[in-house]
């Protein structure tokens, strides 16, 4: 006959060891208003919309700072996290099941190397960038390629925390992340681009598995862009996926980008 104490008492054993075990993986996702339901379901060890089964994992958010900010404090949490990589995923943005597990054996191949899925801009062209001489273009993203990018957006991408750590010792007086308008003859700069340069200048590469294909999907609507061969049976979401977004969603769809502008607090 069992004993009920004698159990309790070994699953209180497996607990206390599971506190000194850290996350293999942590997921960052900057929020514009937490208010809102976000696309997938990244946090905790039950029901998760992607597949890290089998990995130690974390999750860290942030609600109602200006991107850069988000960025460069989800950063920083990653350091002090303990994790061997970092995943940024963005709120609307949607990885297919096997997401990380193609991101993370990309990054295992190429040490130090930062790997990003594929993300469109809404009603526009990929989020993944080439340089050809002296032009930048948009990249072909079609599956099945793994290949070096000039700057991608940081809505999927795997980081090692070792690349971040480095950049932070050489960088000391920089940030991870800056948004620059308007300043010093400076248009406009994002946060990602920022990124993407100072990993270029300290001797990352930025490589892109174009087999994770994520749908850029309206919060509101469940409409998406993404690659005309995805197949929406690899996707699991908290919100229910309609239609691809089309130009008679423009005007609707850059309202709400900028209406759901956080105003931050620095």
């Amino acid at each position: 006959m069992y004993n009920k104490d004698k159990i309790i008492t070994t699953m209180m054993g497996i607990k206390k060891e599971s506190e000194s075990i850290l996350p293999y993986v942590v997921i960052l996702q900057p929020r514009r208003n937490s208010s809102e339901t976000s696309a997938q379901k990244l946090d905790g060890y039950e029901g998760l919309h992607i597949d890290v089964l089998g990995y130690s994992h974390g999750f860290c958010t942030i609600s109602g700072e200006k991107v850069d900010v988000a960025r460069n404090y989800l950063l920083e949490a990653a350091l002090d996290s303990g994790a061997k990589y970092l995943l940024f995923v963005g709120e609307d943005t949607v990885l297919p099941y096997n997401g990380f597990t193609l991101l993370h054996e990309v990054a295992e191949k190429n040490q130090g190397a930062a790997v990003s899925g594929v993300y469109y801009i809404k009603l526009s062209s990929p989020m993944v960038h080439i340089k050809t001489g002296t032009w930048i273009t948009p990249a072909n993203v079609d599956p099945g390629q793994i290949f070096e990018a000039w700057s991608t957006g940081l809505d999927c991408v795997l980081i090692p925390i070792s690349t971040i750590k480095t950049i932070k010792e050489v960088e000391k007086e920089t940030p991870f992340c800056c948004i620059g308008s308007n300043i010093d003859g400076i248009p406009f700069i994002g946060e990602d681009t920022f990124f993407c340069y100072l990993l270029r200048k300290n001797n990352f590469k930025l490589l892109v598995n174009t087999d994770v294909q994520c749908l850029h999907i309206d919060l509101e609507s469940g409409k998406y862009t993404a690659h005309p061969d995805v197949d929406l049976e690899n996707y699991y979401t908290n919100i229910r996926i309609s239609d691809r977004l089309t130009i008679k969603d423009k005007k609707t769809i850059d309202k709400r980008w900028i209406e759901r502008l956080p105003e931050g607090t620095v």
